[in-house]
């Protein structure tokens, strides 16, 4: 036992120390420029970014109105926010104002391709995102068995599995060829400037066109409803709300293909560090800020404008309504 621990201090202070060796030809710290904006921007973000997304678990947690299967979305994917908002603060904020990586190598590794992995279970939860809102409104009756809050929840935890399996095999394969993902001060960013093959940048087009072909289809089936009912009636104003779930589906499913962009392509039209740090660090610690405020913005009981406009009429009705157009109350209670 005393022997692993050992073990476990060498090897800590040997990823210290080969990340100072690696450094001391090229050492970037607090005391330049970029990294001293950087810092401030960073912390400014996760500070922003834990705030917004700690409101939406907050609210589902101590608000029983709240439990409903979208905001249980909302709430995983506030959790992954966080989650990869903090990993990037450990590893990014202190390296950035000394110099170089606190951390051993393949700890780096695990935390990087772990925030990396959450990011991309958000990429497809904004696919399942999509299909909720499309179930929602073209199939009601078989929403709660397909898209309830038990469902929902099976789903998310089967996914997150899958992300496990994914995460240990593929730190695994990165150990037996030493093949760490590193945080490069010199650059800013994690892996330093880098340019993605063409195939990969396909495939996240891909996973940015399916979903807007499912929004367009469900916003035509919106706009459909909505002019078939009246503007004073109950259906219309459950029409107008499922319609601002549906933007908040697009608005979230818009922050990925920024990421994309900027990470992907445009990282390498200027050839500067700070702005290899804007294009891949900043935008990628930004989208799950903006997120947080996106599910903040779009959640009734968190929106404090919102709520000085309903009257207590207005609200018992919203507490009863239903989502649907035709009264299915799986949707309304979605806010």
């Amino acid at each position: 036992m005393e022997m692993g621990v050992i073990e476990i201090k060498n090897t800590f202070l040997s990823g210290i120390l080969s990340a100072m060796n690696s450094s001391t030809s090229d050492t970037y710290t607090i005391s330049d420029w970029p990294n001293a904006v950087a810092t401030g921007m960073m912390v400014v973000n996760t500070i922003i970014g834990l705030f917004f997304n700690c409101l939406i678990i907050s609210s589902f947690i101590t608000d029983n109105k709240q439990k409903t299967s979208f905001n249980l979305i909302c709430v995983f994917r506030a959790i992954n926010n966080n989650l990869i908002v903090l990993i990037m603060a450990m590893i990014y904020i202190p390296a950035t104002v000394i110099g170089y990586s606190i951390y051993p190598k393949m700890f780096e590794t695990v935390l990087l391709t772990t925030a990396l992995n959450l990011k991309v279970y958000n990429e497809f939860q904004s696919i399942y995102l999509s299909i909720n809102r499309f179930f929602a409104i073209y199939f009601p009756l078989k929403y709660n068995l397909l898209f309830g809050i038990k469902a929902t929840l099976a789903f998310h935890i089967i996914y997150y599995l899958d992300r496990v399996r994914n995460l240990t095999f593929e730190n695994i394969g990165r150990y037996e060829k030493s093949q760490f993902m590193l945080y490069a001060v010199k650059h800013l960013a994690y892996g330093g400037v880098f340019v993605i093959p063409d195939e990969i940048f396909i495939w996240a087009v891909v996973l940015l066109i399916f979903p807007f072909f499912i929004n367009a289809f469900t916003f035509a089936r919106f706009y459909y409803l909505k002019s078939k009912t009246s503007h004073s009636s109950e259906s219309f104003k459950n029409a107008k709300k499922n319609m601002a779930l549906f933007f908040q589906t697009v608005i979230q499913d818009s922050l990925f293909s920024i990421s994309v962009t900027f990470t992907m392509k445009m990282n390498t039209l200027i050839d500067h560090r700070f702005y290899t740090f804007f294009s891949q660090t900043f935008l990628w610690q930004s989208i799950h800020v903006i997120d947080g405020f996106i599910m903040l913005l779009f959640n009734e009981r968190l929106s404090m404008k919102k709520m000085k406009r309903i009257s207590p009429h207005e609200n018992s009705l919203k507490q009863t309504s239903t989502a649907a157009v035709g009264g299915q109350n799986q949707l309304t209670t979605v806010h």
